[in-house]
C-alpha cells in the first residue's frame, strides 16, 4: 500500500516541481527588473539632490558675503581635535575687483533633535568674525528645532560672532558654546532658543568644531586665498 501511494504521488510531485520552477524564474525576472528601476531611479534622483544642493550653497555664499559678485572654490584639510586629518571645503567670495570679502565654511552636526543638521557661515579673515549662517539641512521639528533657521534673535549670534585665534594661530583663542537664553554675552557665546535647546546646541557644537579646524587652516593659506583670484 505504501508502495502504491508513492508510486501514485511521484507524478504528481514531478509537476508541481516542473510548474515550480518558471515561476520561480518569473519572480527572479521581476526582482531583477525592480532592482534595476530602483538603481536607475536612485542615481537619476541622487544627482538632481546633488546639483540642487551645490546650487543652494553657490546662492548661500554670496547671501553670507555681503559684497562678493564673484567665488571660488578651495578644498583645504586639517587636523581636528582628535588629530585627525580632515579634508574640508572653503567657498571664497570676491567683489568686482577681485578683492576677498570673506570665506563660507561648512559645519554640521548628526545629534540635533531630529537629526543630521548641516549649515554654511560666512566669515571674514580681516576682522575674525563670523558675519551670517545658513542653514543647509534640517530634520528638526517643525515650529520648534526649526526655528533654528528663521528665528531672528539666534540668527544675531552669527552677525558679529567674535572667533579670534591664539597668538600662534594655531586654534581658537576661546571655545564657541551655547548659552541659555539670555544669560549669553559672553566671548564665544552662542545663545540658544527656548524650547529648542537641542537643536541650539547641535548648532554651537558644530559651529565650534567647524571654526576649531577650519579657522587656523584659512589663516594659513589666506595669501593662497587673496592672490588666486576667480
Amino acid at each position: 500500500m505504501t508502495t502504491q501511494a508513492q508510486a501514485a504521488a511521484a507524478p504528481a510531485a514531478q509537476h508541481n516541481s516542473g510548474g515550480s520552477i518558471p515561476m520561480l524564474r518569473t519572480l527572479g525576472g521581476l526582482a531583477l527588473l525592480s532592482g534595476c528601476l530602483l538603481s536607475l531611479v536612485y542615481q537619476g534622483t541622487n544627482e538632481r539632490i546633488a546639483r540642487n544642493f551645490e546650487a543652494r550653497v553657490r546662492d548661500a555664499v554670496f547671501e553670507l558675503l555681503p559684497g562678493a559678485t564673484q567665488q571660488k572654490v578651495f578644498e583645504f584639510s586639517g587636523s581636528d581635535e582628535a588629530g585627525k586629518d580632515t579634508p574640508f571645503t572653503a567657498y571664497a567670495g570676491y567683489d568686482d575687483t577681485g578683492r576677498l570679502v570673506g570665506v563660507a565654511l561648512e559645519a554640521s552636526d548628526g545629534n540635533g533633535y531630529g537629526g543630521e543638521i548641516r549649515f554654511l557661515y560666512g566669515y571674514q579673515p580681516d576682522t575674525q568674525q563670523v558675519v551670517g549662517m545658513k542653514v543647509l539641512l534640517c530634520k528638526e521639528t517643525p515650529g520648534l528645532g526649526d526655528r533654528i533657521k528663521t528665528d531672528e534673535a539666534f540668527l544675531d549670534n552669527f552677525k558679529a560672532l567674535e572667533v579670534p585665534l591664539a597668538d600662534d594661530a594655531s586654534a581658537l583663542a576661546h571655545p564657541l558654546a551655547y548659552a541659555k537664553p539670555g544669560k549669553g554675552g559672553g566671548p564665544g557665546q552662542i545663545e540658544g532658543i527656548s524650547g529648542a535647546t537641542i537643536s541650539s546646541k547641535a548648532v554651537a557644537r558644530a559651529m565650534h568644531n567647524s571654526a576649531s579646524l577650519m579657522l587656523p587652516v584659512i589663516r594659513k593659506h589666506l595669501s593662497e586665498l587673496q592672490e588666486n583670484k576667480p
